[in-house]
């Protein structure tokens, strides 16, 4: 069986967010997964649930509490809407000391076909497979770290991990190193300190393996050539607010689990005017932005 690691701490409701991601992975897949919940705090509740999901479609679920201790050593970028549970990945080789090979996923993600495509992609030799920001988000990552414009720099919310080549290289427990005596400021926590410390050592995957704003920005598919959808940012496709084109797609699986019937956050008619006009404005820099490179 394939491996899945998801990371959580509860709070926030995210404990149903991981659900609706948990489903939209097990309903679009052909395989049975092991399913690895790696938490500093979750409720039985929600475990009850969460297992009620995955028996559905003949998978395991293990869960692996990381302990407070641990994530309070690390310092959370300044003005994110992130917290410590983020260093929590960059535990998974040893928390996975037995197992050779692991997808991780953000819980603000749907995945819209078979997991298993991105499984098997071959890494070439490399410790993890990636997909890159959106052209102008790699810019302002690369400027803010004070690192040369030639290099690339992926988003960390999706990744195929090579456990076995980790474990070798002790890249990760390196990279936990770096995190905790950084050299400048990480304002993206460890994503910041994994692009940093694998420079050269990334199979990048196609954009539509992490569909976030910014490659949606600067690019367009229809959504049966997209394989999943990452809602980055602070904006999340359960707020009221949040302008993404895909939204629907979280509440369609949220719906086909324990947690159905639950509504959006923020929703004021001054909010909704707010998102409409986001939109809209956005829609008019699309066309600006397509039209510009067709010249």
């Amino acid at each position: 069986m394939k491996n899945l690691v998801l990371i959580i701490n509860e709070k926030n409701s995210y404990g149903r967010h991981l659900g609706a991601t948990l489903l939209s992975v097990l309903k679009n897949s052909k395989e049975k997964w092991n399913i690895f919940i790696v938490y500093e705090n979750l409720s039985e509740e929600t475990k009850v649930k969460l297992n009620t999901i995955a028996k559905s479609y003949s998978s395991n679920m293990h869960y692996l509490e990381i302990s407070k201790k641990d994530l309070d050593k690390f310092k959370v970028g300044v003005g994110t809407h992130l917290s410590s549970i983020v260093f929590a990945r960059l535990f998974i080789p040893e928390l996975l000391k037995n197992e050779e090979k692991a997808i991780y996923l953000d819980c603000d993600i749907v995945v819209l076909k078979p997991l298993e495509i991105l499984y098997e992609m071959n890494l070439k030799d490399k410790s993890i497979g990636v997909v890159l920001d959106g052209k102008k988000d790699q810019k302002s990552s690369l400027q803010r770290l004070n690192l040369s414009l030639d290099r690339t720099y992926f988003n960390a919310g999706v990744m195929v991990m090579d456990l076995k080549r980790l474990r070798e290289n002790g890249k990760f427990l390196k990279t936990i190193d770096y995190c905790l005596n950084p050299d400048r400021e990480l304002q993206l926590n460890e994503q910041d300190a994994l692009n940093i410390m694998f420079e050269n050592d990334y199979m990048i995957n196609d954009i539509t393996w992490n569909y976030t704003h910014g490659n949606s920005e600067e690019n367009s598919y229809e959504e049966s050539e997209i394989g999943i959808v990452h809602f980055t940012g602070d904006m999340k496709p359960w707020d009221c607010r949040s302008y993404s084109p895909y939204k629907y797609l979280y509440w369609r699986y949220l719906n086909e689990t324990p947690w159905k019937g639950f509504e959006e956050e923020n929703k004021t008619l001054k909010n909704i005017l707010k998102r409409e006009l986001v939109k809209f404005k956005l829609k008019t820099r699309k066309i600006r932005y397509v039209l510009k490179g067709k010249r």
